[in-house]
Formats: C-alpha cells, sequence, structure tokens
C-alpha cells in the first residue's frame, strides 16, 4: 500500500475525544507513504500535522467526494481515494476505527445502557475485527500483545477490555491500537497529543506497540514538536512548514479547547 499525497492546502479543526479540537493548517504539503515505515511530522503547533493525521483517517469532509485523478490530492496505489477509503484502511489512534465510531457519555453508564445504545466493549471490536478481516490471531493473542487487562474477569465485573473504549482509562491508546489491528488497518493516524499522552504513547511501551504495527506492514503518522520526541523510532522525518497563525491564535486557551 502506497499512499501519495500532492500539494494539500487545507485548514480545519481536527478533534479528539469529542473533546479536544485546534485549528491547524497545512500548504503545499507532498508526502509519499510507504508500508511498514514510521513518519515523524515535526512542526509547531498548528503547522498541519493534526490536520494531516485526522485528514487520512477519513474524518475530513474535504474529502467526501470521489476525486478525478487529475485533480486528485491524495491517492492510494495510483487510484484517487475518497473519505470512504480511508476510513477502511486507517485507524485513528485513540478513538479507534470508522467501523466502530468512538462513543462517549457526559455520565458513566452501566452495561445496560451499553447494550441498549448498542456500544460496543473493547473486547467486542477486537472479535468483530477479526472476524471481519480475517485476522489469524485470536482476541486473547491481540489483548496479550496490546497488554490489555480484565480479558481474564467475568464481564459482569467490567475489566477494562470489557468496556467500550471511552472508558479505558490509561488503556484507550493501546485499545485503539489492537481494534486497529484486529481490523488489520494499513494506517495509523496519531493526533496532535502534545502534551497530554505524548509520553505515554511514545514511552518504552508505546514504541514498542507501534513496532508491533510496522512489523505488521502498516505505516504510521505522528506529529509532533520536535523530532528528538521520535529519535530512534520514525523511519523518516518530515518537517513541516511554519503555520500562518500568530502566537494569540495558537494560544493553548484559544487553540486547543473542550468542544462540547
Amino acid at each position: 500500500m502506497k499512499i501519495q499525497i500532492r500539494n494539500l492546502n487545507s485548514t480545519s479543526t481536527p478533534t479528539l475525544f469529542h473533546q479536544y479540537s485546534m485549528i491547524d493548517s497545512i500548504r503545499d504539503f507532498n508526502l509519499t507513504i510507504e508500508p511498514g515505515k514510521i513518519y515523524g511530522l515535526v512542526g509547531s503547533m498548528g503547522s498541519g500535522g493534526w490536520l494531516l493525521s485526522y485528514f487520512l483517517a477519513g474524518k475530513e469532509e474535504l474529502l467526501s467526494e470521489c476525486l478525478d485523478m487529475s485533480h486528485s490530492i491524495v491517492t492510494l496505489d495510483d487510484d484517487p481515494v475518497n473519505n470512504e477509503v480511508l476510513k477502511r484502511i486507517s485507524c485513528y489512534v485513540g478513538e479507534g476505527v470508522a467501523e466502530f465510531p468512538y462513543r462517549s457519555f457526559k455520565t458513566y453508564p452501566g452495561p445496560l445502557t451499553w447494550k441498549l445504545k448498542k456500544v460496543r466493549s473493547v473486547a467486542d471490536q477486537i472479535a468483530e475485527g477479526i472476524k471481519r478481516s480475517g485476522n489469524p490471531l485470536t482476541l486473547g493473542q491481540i489483548a496479550g500483545m496490546f497488554e490489555l487487562t480484565g480479558l481474564d474477569k467475568p464481564k459482569r465485573y467490567q475489566g477494562k477490555i470489557h468496556r467500550p473504549l471511552a472508558f479505558n482509562s490509561g488503556e484507550r491508546w493501546r485499545a485503539s491500537l489492537a481494534i486497529g489491528y484486529a481490523f488489520q488497518k494499513q494506517l495509523y493516524c496519531v493526533p496532535w497529543i502534545e502534551p497530554h499522552g505524548l509520553f505515554y504513547i511514545l514511552g518504552q511501551l508505546g514504541r514498542k506497540l507501534l513496532g508491533i504495527l510496522r512489523d505488521s506492514g502498516a505505516s504510521v503518522i505522528i506529529p509532533v514538536s520536535d523530532e528528538k520526541y521520535i529519535a530512534g523510532l520514525a523511519d523518516e522525518i518530515v518537517y513541516l512548514k511554519p503555520c500562518d497563525f500568530t502566537k494569540d491564535d495558537l494560544a493553548d486557551e484559544n487553540a486547543i479547547k473542550l468542544t462540547e
């Protein structure tokens, strides 16, 4: 799988967990994403790293219609793509896969509420991914690979793997990776997670799990502000152009906010 991005220009507001959002902009961007490689996108806040990740996960409306080859900005193995193609191959790290959109609730519901609202647990999603993709591994094997907990406990005790992704606390990042792995996704799109989550997902365990994805032939893109965060991990570092926003625009209280 080779993804080619040509002359991408966009300004948007990517989101994460239906809570965090940031104005982000990318200009005249070109990149070829090859299988089995980890890409570090290095640039300041708002310079397009998160937007690109959001875009390639099929969450940006600019790709809502299939693009003509002569005008396309994204191709997959030389064929133009739209949102549906990107959703089929991608996992948005933290939120999981498009087959089971991330669901959150203002109050913590119990298993009965999950059932009524048809919210699948992490274990359910992994099992469904194995079934749909023909993944040769079992639920237990994937849970072990990604160090998910609670599989050995009855569902009524609500071990973390038996909860919806939104309620996996510190395991949410690697649970989303496990779900993508079960579906045999080919592209993993990491959102902008500085400062929240950066050291967790790029720590020793995170690097191990990202290595598992790379070894499976998947591609991973990780936006960061400094290449030191991905030293020894990224196979290729891509430097993003400075954004067009002012410092006031990118102040934490203005650029990264909770969305209602």
